[in-house]
């Protein structure tokens, strides 16, 4: 299901660079703390969260991808403020920013249009500058524009037509703890002991297409399955993002309220991961 149209450009207000490349635009951010401001000179964020369309292009994600890898990868960015007439507003520049969370809100079939992602960040060092006056560059506006949301692409072994009838993904949260360690040498990134939280991934099916999943639930509490492996696919499908995950289980499936039509109530499923990553399609 793709949305009708795309939003519009004032939607998108900062648009984003990562180690000198442009790479999207922002909805908006939040969580700087340095007198309730963007930042400040030499200053450094506590967190910063950046909120978007999850139709970002494929250089925004591979952040993702370098930040969650087994040795976590550090990029440095700068986000620009601008005005409807691609006029700069204001600026801030971070360098060693790494993305510790992952998060999705609910992805609705009857309201894509509000869908969106949001990464969080401690960069080592940020620093605020002012405007540098003349309108944005052509590699930087040219997608300003949001592409058309789409449902996330699930797909579950052996519940392929399952899951083709999911009407709603709650949102999904995955995240990391990282040091930064300074011995023996320049800084390390270090993802701590834990290892990667990843809540649980709950989804709205027809009970006339649920046979499957509840099938399934029945074997895991019989002691007869191990899990499955899960993969689901954000935003562009020529940017290919998935998040892939490994011992995949039902906990609990439920009748959610609604019609007494049994052809139309739905249940609400809920699943567990062993472990996540995340991917990219191959590059073109």
């Amino acid at each position: 299901m793709i949305a009708p149209s795309k939003r519009g450009r004032p939607s998108n207000r900062y648009a984003v660079e990562l180690d000198g490349r442009p790479c999207g635009w922002l909805t908006d951010l939040a969580g700087a703390a340095v007198g309730g401001e963007l930042g400040s000179t030499a200053g450094r964020y506590e967190e910063l969260t950046l909120r978007c369309w999850p139709a970002m292009p494929r250089c925004f994600y591979e952040w993702v991808l370098r930040s969650f890898a087994p040795e976590p990868a550090a990029s440095d960015g700068l986000l620009v403020l601008a005005d409807d007439g691609d006029r700069e507003l204001s600026r801030v520049r971070w360098m060693g920013g790494v993305v510790t969370e992952f998060a999705t809100t609910a992805i609705d079939a009857a309201s894509l249009e509000t869908a969106k992602l949001a990464l969080k960040f401690s960069p080592q060092r940020s620093q605020r500058g002012e405007a540098l006056g003349p309108p944005l560059s052509a590699g930087a506006t040219e997608t300003r524009r949001p592409l058309p949301a789409a449902m996330p692409i699930l797909q579950i072994d052996g519940l392929e037509e399952a899951c083709s009838h999911i009407s709603r993904v709650e949102g999904l949260v995955i995240r990391q703890r990282i040091r930064r360690s300074v011995e023996d040498g320049p800084p390390r990134l270090e993802r701590e002991a834990q290892g990667i939280y990843t809540s649980p991934l709950v989804l709205t099916v027809p009970e006339a297409k649920a046979q499957g999943f509840l099938r399934w639930l029945e074997a895991c509490e019989a002691g007869k399955s191990n899990g499955r492996t899960a993969t689901m696919m954000l935003g562009a499908p020529s940017v290919g993002f998935t998040i892939a995950m490994q011992g995949v289980r039902p906990v609990r499936i439920d009748e959610l309220p609604g019609d007494d039509d049994p052809r139309r109530r739905e249940l609400r499923v809920e699943l567990k991961a062993r472990e996540v990553a995340f991917a990219l399609a191959p590059a073109k």
